[in-house]
């Protein structure tokens, strides 16, 4: 007997407008849909998509106006917006064939009051983002990345439960494998990372929620309270004005390395070279860089906000995001203990396993069932 299959049109970010996670999403929820049976998907790439970058103008015309018109003019069975920055798009997508996948309320959240920190966007800037993302609400389906960002969905936006379904980020395989030593040696001999001193990564955007000011604190205690050989291994945005007066004010110019955006194979050897993974957001989705860590053997160190502690699965490894001090002991109790690092290691590593592609996708395949029955 014939199966029926589910025709979805997937609608991506552009690149112009895509962050480092957003850049492979779509990819990876293809590939894993690829592997369901009913289910038969194609990206919707509009002429425009593959645009080089482009001005501040340019870029929010093509987004908020181009993308939109565009998508207005297509037809077909079920729709998917792939990142909820998007919903812009429901505009003209029909909302009972919709499905968008969400990945944070952080804006929302902020213009509600309910993430409040030093140095965090005001309410009022952050209310045009909060109203665009509230277009969720017409959607037929929602898959959050995590129980935190559904729990979000429903308490914010006031979206129903039964429309709303999790798939974790998946970690790609590259980060899984142990294969590889000698070119984790090679990155780390081509990036001065040096035999001895404790690196320290963090992986990701200067937004202010990344909390990088106690990133550089932690590293500031390790280098001048405790004489540790210490450096901070960046990936990501480069520094703006504000952290680089917070290195320079620390006193930490010699005890941090900037390395850029780094490719993929690059981004799993990173992990791999380091000692532990600082990551002291005060809100996130999930926190992908923290799963990957895990999935690579590397001990985390992280806030306990947002959905982090669904991915982390350990207390000791969780701290306030502002606690300098407990974040910093966790770091020097797992360099001088052997058990202890080990301990953390295999419980990354069993926790990571988890979070694959195959298993967001089967969630995403439920939205999508879920909506056609309501066809019937």
């Amino acid at each position: 007997m014939a199966v029926t299959k589910i025709d979805v049109s997937i609608f991506p970010t552009l690149p112009v407008h895509a962050g480092m996670s957003m850049s492979h999403y779509t990819d990876e929820l293809v590939q894993g849909l690829h592997g369901i049976s009913d289910v038969l998907v194609r990206v919707e790439w509009p002429p425009f998509g593959a645009e080089p970058s482009a001005g501040w103008l340019r870029s929010r015309w093509v987004r908020y106006v181009e993308y939109v018109r565009w998508c207005g003019r297509l037809s077909g069975d079920l729709f998917h917006i792939a990142d909820h920055s998007n919903a812009q798009l429901l505009l003209t997508l029909p909302g009972s064939q919709t499905v968008v996948t969400c990945h944070d309320l952080y804006p929302v959240a902020v213009a509600l009051g309910r993430v409040r920190f030093t140095g965090s966007q005001g309410r009022v800037a952050m209310a045009a983002s909060a109203l665009r993302v509230s277009l969720l609400r017409k959607a037929a389906a929602i898959v959050a990345i995590s129980q935190h960002t559904l729990a979000e969905c429903r308490d914010y936006l006031g979206i129903k439960r039964d429309r709303l379904f999790v798939g974790y980020h998946g970690v790609a395989a590259r980060f899984l494998s142990n294969n590889g030593a000698g070119a984790v040696e090679s990155f780390k001999a081509h990036h001065r990372i040096q035999p001895g001193w404790l690196h320290i990564l963090h992986v990701g955007s200067n937004d202010p929620r990344k909390n990088l000011g106690t990133v550089f604190r932690v590293v500031a205690a390790l280098k001048q309270r405790h004489k540790k050989d210490v450096c901070l291994v960046k990936v990501g945005s480069a520094f703006g004005p504000r952290e680089t007066q917070a290195i320079q004010t620390m006193g930490l110019q010699e005890a941090v390395r900037h390395l850029g955006e780094l490719s993929d194979g690059e981004i799993a050897h990173v992990y791999r070279a380091c000692d532990v993974l600082l990551y002291p957001s005060f809100h996130e989705g999930m926190g992908r860089p923290v799963a990957e860590a895990m999935a690579s053997g590397t001990p985390v160190v992280a806030s306990n906000r947002g959905a982090i502690p669904e991915v982390v699965q350990h207390p000791n490894s969780l701290f306030d995001p502002e606690d300098v001090d407990g974040m910093t002991n966790q770091i020097l109790q797992i360099t001088a203990s052997k058990d202890l690092r080990e301990e953390l290691v295999q419980h990354g590593k069993l926790v990571a396993q988890k979070f694959t592609w195959e298993a967001h996708a089967q969630a995403v395949a439920e939205a999508y069932r879920s909506v056609v029955q309501r066809w019937v």
